[in-house]
């Protein structure tokens, strides 16, 4: 019989990984390359970056350390436009 092991992400964890990646998409956004890439394939470069950001984690942050998560959200906000926020939200399969 095939054991199953199940990963369970604490709150700590999920913090802490999604606080990493929109730290790093702020300063990915300084290179010009990837935020030509970025406004052009959005989804695609996040996921290439390593930077996707889950549901449950953007969550986790805001409830855990909500100043933190407004602090890096206004300097993500200063860097891109409406538009690519709208395809970050957009689902993949529309």
């Amino acid at each position: 019989m095939a054991e199953t092991t199940e990963l369970v992400r604490t709150d700590a964890e999920l913090v802490a990984e999604t606080a990493a990646r929109l730290d790093r998409l702020v300063e990915r956004l300084e290179d010009e390359a990837f935020a030509t890439a970025l406004a052009n394939n959005p989804k695609e470069t996040m996921m290439a970056a390593g930077l996707t950001l889950d549901h449950e984690g953007l969550e986790a942050y805001i409830r855990t350390d909500p100043e933190r998560f407004e602090t890096v959200t206004d300097a993500l906000f200063q860097r891109v436009d409406s538009d690519f926020l709208m395809a970050m939200s957009v689902p993949s399969c529309c």
